[in-house]
């Protein structure tokens, strides 16, 4: 071996003729590292020891010939370049070799000591192009491999998003087809009324309370689209809050001078309890507001006469925690888990003859939602339902 020597190109020479070794060692040591046997056992030994990619081996030996040796390496060391050294008289060993694709070359004796040099190095570059190849091949086989994971990946994401899709499709559909009804309803009411007004026969004396009957349902379905525009608006992300510095007391007392006048239509009493010491805090007060309004209409609607509905403030871990609480009819375990959905109604029956859109709570859990909030609701049938949010710091 020499300072030459490429540790990746190795050169097995197997002879049992020790001038022959000396020859062709002298001729490759410096440009490869050499090994050199005298049997093809003694090659199978060195070939366990270290690797070996080029091997150039005698056909005539004793024990295992070439042909033989070459013939269990290409099942053991099939990378492994097989050059078979051989004299005219082994020709028909050597045809029989390269057909059964054992060797790469065979190089006749005496030989041309530039011709072996060319097809050593020829040997050598194409062992290194087969190691190439299978490095490619694996690379091509894991990025296959992963693609394939990907793809897979990919596709059951797709597939969770069409459910979703068609999901929120179907929801859509239940959504315009509720909105449809709910505004058939109070259309139809206009239409009759209106009808009643234009009719020969009907008495002046009833045109006032046809006409009260025809604004308050033009209320209605005010509300009904005000509530509809303020869902596709949250549902498009377009909902902009406006959060601003507000002190707890004056804002409560204000929303309950605005709802006290409901409850006391139907002999309902509305009262606060507000713990001292409330920090101000940041939100948007025209949307709590909104949810206030959505919650005490709520617990106005459902309660019946001499009760009593309280907005409760105080403070909570994670902020403020607002609730409102009545004394009306409560909501059945098995509903209370729907009531923030869009278009959800109890079992429960207003006591008067309020309408609902069904859309109210479900605009009061988002609103909510939007301030990094939470909400949630308790009820006891025939005892009552509390309904609270808490708004962070």
């Amino acid at each position: 071996m020499t300072d030459q020597t490429n540790a990746t190109s190795t050169l097995l020479i197997i002879d049992d003729e020790d001038e022959i070794l000396k020859a062709l060692y002298r001729q490759f040591r410096r440009e490869y590292q050499v090994l050199t046997a005298t049997s093809a056992q003694e090659g199978l030994r060195l070939m366990t020891e270290q690797p070996v990619q080029v091997i150039i081996s005698d056909q005539r030996m004793p024990g295992m010939n070439g042909a033989e040796f070459f013939g269990k390496l290409k099942i053991e060391y099939p990378d492994a370049i097989r050059l078979l050294l051989t004299g005219y008289a082994d020709i028909q060993a050597v045809i029989s070799a390269i057909n059964d694709g054992n060797i790469f070359r065979y190089i006749a004796k005496p030989w041309d000591p530039v011709e072996l040099d060319t097809i050593v190095r020829e040997a050598f570059q194409r062992y290194h192009l087969i190691v190439q190849n299978r490095k490619l091949m694996e690379q091509l086989q894991a990025t296959n491999v992963d693609l394939e994971r990907r793809v897979e990946e990919r596709t059951a994401e797709l597939a969770e998003m069409n459910t979703r899709l068609l999901a929120l499709n179907q929801q859509k559909d239940a959504f315009l087809g509720m909105a449809a009804h709910d505004l058939r309803t109070p259309l139809t009411v206009l239409q009759g009324f209106t009808d009643l007004l234009m009719h020969p026969a009907t008495p002046p004396e009833e045109f006032k309370e046809f006409s009260v009957i025809i604004r308050e349902t033009i209320h209605q379905m005010l509300n009904l689209l005000d509530d509809l525009l303020d869902i596709t608006a949250i549902e498009a992300g377009k909902l902009t809050l406006r959060p601003e510095p507000t002190s707890v007391y004056p804002f409560i007392e204000r929303i309950c001078k605005l709802n006290r006048p409901l409850g006391d239509r139907k002999g309902i009493q509305l009262v606060t309890e507000i713990a001292p010491g409330l920090p101000t805090i940041a939100f948007d007060p025209r949307r709590i507001e909104q949810v206030f309004n959505n919650l005490l209409s709520n617990a106005f609607k459902f309660s019946h006469g001499g009760t009593i509905v309280t907005v409760r403030v105080k403070n909570a871990d994670s902020g403020i925690e607002f609730a409102v609480i009545d004394q009306g009819q409560g909501i059945p375990p098995d509903e209370i888990g729907q009531v923030f959905g869009e278009f959800q109604r109890v079992s429960t029956q207003p006591t008067g003859d309020e309408g609902s859109t069904g859309l109210g709570l479900s605009i009061c859990r988002r609103i909510v939602h939007l301030h990094n909030g939470q909400i949630g609701a308790e009820s006891e049938l025939g005892v009552g339902s509390r309904f609270y949010f808490t708004l962070p710091l």
